[in-house]
């Protein structure tokens, strides 16, 4: 009934206390002195680095646009025009770029459907405007 008054259990509940103790000692001084100090210097470090020397600082924005227009003609045929002035476009990385933007495509009864369209792109160096040197990363149409 009592277990815990029995001089045995006392002396394992006492030893594992300190067991405990100690085990949470040894993994402080472990993340401050080992873990923290390693990552601080791996971030410090070029490991994550991104070599942007061939693609440089210059904003491609409307040709990303231009290089979506052309995936989406791809994509849904030759019966599309853009909408040149409603459009956003965002660098997400060196030479990676989302764009939004609308397009209208006439369907096969002569209907003209409205669509919205998000263009991932990257732009992987070279001639900007050769359409071999951009990577459709992804593409989504939407009706409206």
């Amino acid at each position: 009934m009592w277990k815990w008054l029995n001089p045995a259990n006392i002396k394992n509940t006492r030893v594992s206390g300190i067991l405990l103790v100690l085990f949470i000692i040894g993994l402080y001084f472990l993340q401050n002195k080992a873990i923290t100090p390693l990552v601080e210097n791996v971030a410090k470090s070029d490991l994550f680095m991104e070599d942007t020397s061939a693609i440089g600082d210059k904003d491609r924005s409307k040709l990303a646009l231009l290089q979506c227009n052309d995936f989406v003609r791809a994509e849904l045929g030759e019966t599309v025009t853009f909408d040149s002035k409603e459009f956003n476009t965002w660098e997400l990385a060196t030479g990676q770029y989302l764009v939004r933007s609308k397009v209208t495509q006439q369907d096969e009864n002569g209907n003209r459907v409205q669509k919205t369209f998000a263009c991932n792109v990257q732009f992987s160096g070279g001639d900007e405007t050769a359409h071999d040197n951009w990577t459709l990363k992804g593409l989504e149409l939407a009706v409206q």
